[in-house]
């Protein structure tokens, strides 16, 4: 079954003030610093580094739920966490590697092989993760509460 979707964002910026991310299927926005996360930032606002990270954790997570769900692994919770480490210099900026350790919590000792090669399947079908040229590095855990 093939689908297509559209997703719209919005950004507005005035002077002296931060940045809003908006789209019309919501209700909040989302304040944005001006400046990148290399610099000092002001409050707790986030860069669109930060943004860029989470929209990979984020993709990431939602390819392991689909991917588990067509493979019938059943999972109690999913956690993680994300780094990208950067590359600047006066000429140009990368993104050069990611990681991200995500921890699953499963309930059946005898899934652990199965969920632990998901992991892997889920990063060729991360749709966030197949549009970008970084280095994604994953080192996952599985943890049983029965």
């Amino acid at each position: 079954m093939e689908t297509s979707q559209e997703y719209q964002v919005d950004l507005n910026w005035q002077e002296n003030q931060n940045a809003k991310l908006s789209a019309l299927v919501f209700n909040n926005a989302i304040e944005l610093a001006p400046s990148s996360c290399l610099q000092k930032l002001n409050g707790d606002v986030w860069s669109a580094e930060h943004l860029f990270i989470a929209s990979i954790e984020s993709s990431y997570m939602t390819s392991f739920f689909r991917t588990a769900k067509n493979k019938r692994i059943k999972f109690k919770s999913f956690k993680s966490t994300a780094r990208a480490s950067f590359l600047i210099s006066d000429e140009f900026s990368e993104i050069t590697d990611i990681v991200i350790r995500p921890v699953v919590t499963i309930s059946e000792r005898n899934q652990i092989n199965r969920t632990l090669k998901l992991f892997s399947v889920c990063k060729e079908h991360c749709l966030v993760v197949k549009a970008l040229k970084v280095r994604l590095h994953l080192f996952p855990s599985v943890r049983v509460e029965e």
